[in-house]
């Protein structure tokens, strides 16, 4: 019996080396693979211990914070790579994983060059009693610059000064800032989901002849007006379509309010324009219209007339009753001219007492004599001085006719002048006062 015992023992403790075997193997195996593992982690992978001193330190850590994993063992990992200003908030952060068996932080580090990165961590407690810790870490500056980018953007946008709103790919408005609601429009309310060329030209259709217009940068400036509560506001307007990858993906429109600059401009140009005692076009913006009128006759074969009219002895008013008698005379000559005639005419004050009228459109001969008839009623009108004193102007008129008498401008007024005082010659023969005085009270 004892005989057949010992073969019996052997069996079992080969079985037994070889069950170890195959277990050591498995063993050996797998610690391989979870090395293997551990090095390729795409997840930078850092055992620490309960001192928070390093155990392990895998490839991609070395990758992100640049050291090599002999360089990193049993260091502490808060003095190895957490800069002074975050390492209290680390330390909370590991303490919580101890304790709880897990953590979560965002938090800057420091590589071997002394670079400040920012990194996502996962911190778990490992099985075993001992107390050590995996710390699993990403690189996030990239994305968290990129955030941060985003947010600074963000911000400014809604801080801008100016009104901003922006569209999807097809042109429906999403967003606007606090810029564009503080302009108090009447149609803020509808704004949200409208297209943009509804919102700010009426029509789809309207906003189709604008895209047109675009530059090379996708830009296409213009100026709007819009209802407010208060007022008719005059807003200047860019818009600029966004693409990516060719691809239309947003319309940003920027909108500021030039209502009062506008205003402001139009009356620098007015005072540009106009003659300041009169308020009649001044010789240069007359020249500037007659050159305009000359090429519009031009194209449509139409005859253009330039009427040069003379104050008659404009002097004696001034001798006889001050120059602000003259003054009053030659504002109360203006306004009767330029109250009955067209719109599209001109007139200007040339210079002293004469005054230019330019009439396009001349249908006929008895058109010009109406017009003429109408100038010389209007200067005749009745002028009150004061109570007592009633002027009645006469005048001096030449007219030239385009292209009859001349083909541009400058010879066009020379024409009429050189009528005028072919004129002025013949009253001087009739006439001996030709500025009537009345003396009210004595009627």
């Amino acid at each position: 019996m004892e005989f057949l015992a010992i073969p019996s023992l052997v069996v079992v403790l080969a079985l037994w080396v070889i069950h170890s075997l195959i277990l050591n193997r498995r063993l050996i195996q797998s610690q391989k693979q979870y090395q293997q593992f551990f090095n390729d982690s795409p997840v930078a992978l850092i055992v620490i211990n309960q001192n928070y001193r390093i155990i392990e330190w895998n490839q991609t850590a070395e990758a992100i914070f640049g050291w090599e994993s002999g360089e990193g063992l049993g260091e502490n990992i808060l003095d190895l790579i957490v800069p002074n200003f975050d390492k209290a908030h680390v330390t909370s952060m590991l303490q919580k994983a101890a304790a709880e068996g897990i953590s979560y932080s965002k938090n800057y580090n420091i590589t071997k060059h002394g670079s400040e990165i920012f990194c996502e961590w996962r911190n778990r407690r490992l099985a075993g009693g001992r107390g050590d810790i995996l710390c699993m870490a990403q690189d996030i500056t990239v994305s968290q610059k990129t955030l941060d980018e985003l947010n600074k953007r963000s911000t400014a946008l809604e801080s801008a000064g100016d009104a901003i709103f922006y569209t999807d790919e097809k042109g429906l408005i999403e967003f606007a800032n606090r810029s564009f609601f503080a302009l108090a429009l009447n149609d803020q309310h509808q704004l949200y989901g409208t297209h943009i060329g509804k919102y700010l030209f009426k029509e789809r259709l309207a906003f189709n002849t604008i895209l047109s217009a675009f530059d090379s940068d996708h830009t296409w400036r213009g100026t709007i007006s819009k209802r407010s509560d208060t007022e008719e506001k005059i807003l200047s307007v860019t818009i600029t379509a966004i693409y990516h990858r060719n691809r239309l993906v947003s319309y940003v429109a920027n909108l500021h309010d030039i209502t009062k600059i506008s205003s402001h401009l139009d009356v620098l140009n007015h005072r540009v324009q106009h003659d300041p005692l009169t308020g009649a076009v001044n010789r240069s913006a007359m020249n500037d219209r007659l050159r305009h009128a000359i090429a519009r006759s031009q194209r449509s074969r139409q005859n253009l007339a330039l009427f040069f009219i003379d104050l008659n002895d404009f002097k004696l008013v001034n001798d006889r009753y001050g120059h602000e008698a003259g003054d009053q005379l030659l504002k109360s000559v203006a306004k009767n001219l330029i109250s009955c005639l067209r719109n599209s005419d001109t007139v200007c004050r040339y210079g002293g007492d004469e005054f230019i009228v330019v009439i396009e459109d001349v249908k006929s001969k008895e058109h010009l004599q109406t017009v003429r008839d109408t100038i010389h009623a209007a200067i005749s009108e009745p002028i009150l001085l004061d109570t007592t004193i009633t002027l009645k102007a006469r005048a001096s008129i030449g007219m030239a006719l385009y292209p009859e008498n001349a083909t541009d401008g400058d010879a066009l007024i020379k024409a009429a002048d050189m009528a005028m005082y072919e004129e002025k010659k013949e009253r001087k023969l009739n006439e001996q006062e030709p500025i009537l005085c009345v003396d009210n009270h004595s009627h």
